[in-house]
């Protein structure tokens, strides 16, 4: 599959020429192979003397010796008159034959003038009329017609070959294209636009969700991580809030009902079902023993009771890691509604992280999946797609490309907290701020010996003691770098994230899962630090997919 720069937009609102593009740039994405890198809607300028000249290309093909194709796409009618190829705008018309030519001048000079491989040819793509006899004034071989275009794949490849790899041309004239200059980069400017695009990109849930009508009132919305859960559970709630209606929500996990507490509407609970359990068992007068192992499991049973027994309270119920919830948990907060309430589930099969847990099936219940990634750099998606991390494979949108985790290697546990010091250092020489950088273990607080620790290197942990004060709320060390497990930190996300304690002895199930959720956490940049036994686990899963070590 070829490298695509930068992602493709959403096609809402798009031209008829527009959708030909996409759907050109989607097909050579996925036939071409991972020797090629394309580019689309390529902005041009040729600075001669006082005069400039500008451009865009539609579709620029690069191959591994950093040779280039440039391809231009005619949608609709193309008239072949004496005198040059026309194609029609509205009451505008472009000569096309001088419109590449000068794309193919412009694009030989740049090259040269930036002391780069000027190797460059051209294909004109009309993705609507049939050619049917050579002409003197273009070559019909370098073009590809409608009857062309399912062999378009080929077509391109008898142009531009793979190649070479040329490994010191070839990062040069992807900088070239993606228009890098040779300057440090202000990372907190770009994690705000990487994540405000996120955020807009991942509406989608949002907008159409709560537009669902569904007869027995329940939604169950499947989505993978980073595909809006969280923007969909805080619009409802704050529309609910906002209608004068009583809502709540609901999770698993106290760091991710602690983290949407404080986004939610003041007068709408969001809490985990055991902090709600206990409420209603000191309600009724109850005090637990939480030190007891028991008490969680007294707490659940006599909340399931009271609710049974209690009038109905809401009109609108989001649960949230619905997978991690008990089948009897989730029956008996529905019965919480009122006639006309709605419930919202959000859940991810692949992030399911307890043993105990099976999937169930919720009667009348309308589903929506999303496969979506809007969050996760690209190039980490592929990586969880390569691995196979989950059932269903992940499309990544991320407005961010970023780059596959060069991973660290530590054997043994003092190895291991050097090696995770090594990769925090990797985080700060990218630009990223300590506040910015969370350390995430695969282990759990009470087997991590990373947790235990006050510093790591030069830096005081922040971390979770495993106390709560009398109010409820977690008690944290006082440090600069923010150390948690995999699943105390799932539902939240860092701009830069390293995931360590990675000590598995193969890829399995709950492994697979443990990665994912782990991954998946990372906004912009990941460092992977892992024990030789999981390296070479990753290694022979790599292998099988044709994809070599990691």
């Amino acid at each position: 599959m070829a490298r695509l720069c930068p992602a493709l937009p959403p096609r809402a609102a798009l031209s008829a020429g527009d959708h030909a593009e996409l759907d050109l740039l989607e097909t050579l994405e996925r036939g071409l192979s991972d020797a090629y890198t394309l580019f689309h809607s390529v902005d041009w300028a040729l600075a001669d003397g006082p005069r400039e000249q500008h451009g865009e290309i539609d579709i620029v093909v690069l191959n591994r010796a950093g040779e280039v194709l440039l391809v231009e796409v005619k949608s609709g009618e193309v008239e072949f008159l004496p005198d040059g190829i026309f194609k029609r705008y509205g009451a505008r018309t472009r000569e096309v034959r001088s419109q590449i030519g000068l794309q193919y001048s412009a694009i030989r000079r740049r090259l040269q003038d930036s002391g780069l491989p000027d190797r460059v040819s051209h294909l004109l793509v009309l993705t609507d009329v049939v050619v049917h006899s050579e002409t003197v004034q273009w070559p019909r071989q370098r073009i590809v017609d409608s009857g062309d275009l399912p062999r378009i794949v080929s077509r391109v490849t008898e142009v531009l070959g793979p190649g070479e790899h040329d490994a010191q041309a070839l990062p040069r004239v992807v900088a070239f294209f993606e228009n890098r200059f040779r300057v440090e980069p202000d990372v907190s400017a770009l994690a705000g636009r990487v994540t405000l695009a996120a955020t807009r990109m991942s509406a989608g849930l949002a907008t159409w969700v709560p537009r669902i009508e569904a007869p027995g009132g329940v939604v169950r919305v499947v989505g993978t991580a980073g595909s809006g859960k969280s923007q969909l559970a805080l619009r409802l709630l704050r529309e609910a809030d906002a209608a004068g209606g009583r809502a709540a929500y609901l999770c698993f996990n106290r760091p991710l009902a602690d983290h949407m507490a404080r986004l939610a509407p003041v007068r709408t609970p969001a809490e985990t079902f055991h902090e709600f359990a206990l409420r209603v068992a000191r309600r009724d007068g109850i005090v637990p023993d939480l030190s007891d192992p028991g008490s969680f499991a007294a707490l659940a049973d006599h909340c399931l009771t009271r609710v049974a027994e209690d009038p109905p309270d809401l009109d609108l119920i989001v649960l949230d890691e619905v997978q991690d919830l008990q089948p009897e948990w989730v029956q008996a907060l529905l019965g919480r509604l009122r006639p006309q309430g709605r419930a919202v589930l959000l859940e991810d099969p692949a992030q399911q992280l307890y043993k105990d847990r099976e999937p169930f099936d919720i009667d009348g219940a309308v589903t929506v999946r999303s496969d979506e990634n809007f969050r996760s750099p690209r190039a980490l998606v592929r990586l969880i797609n390569a691995l196979r991390l989950t059932g269903r494979e992940i499309e990544p949108l991320s407005a961010w490309e970023g780059e596959l985790p060069d991973p660290i290697v530590a054997d043994g546990t003092d190895d291991m907290a050097r090696a995770t010091e090594r990769a925090v250092q990797r985080c700060l020489d990218c630009g990223h701020a300590l506040g910015d950088i969370a350390v995430v273990s695969l282990k759990g607080r009470e087997r991590s010996a990373l947790q235990q620790l006050e510093r790591l290197g030069r830096w005081p942990l922040r971390r979770f003691t495993g106390r709560f004060d009398a109010g409820g709320a977690a008690i944290w060390t006082d440090g600069d770098l923010l150390v948690e497990s995999v699943r105390r930190f799932k539902g939240q996300a860092a701009l830069a994230v390293v995931l360590t304690e990675c000590e598995g002895p193969a890829l399995d199930d709950m492994t697979r899962r443990l990665l994912f959720v782990g991954m998946t956490r990372a906004r912009m940049h990941l460092e992977w630090v892992l024990s030789p036994a999981l390296e070479e686990a990753v290694g022979r899963a790599l292998s099988d997919e044709g994809l070599g070590p990691a």
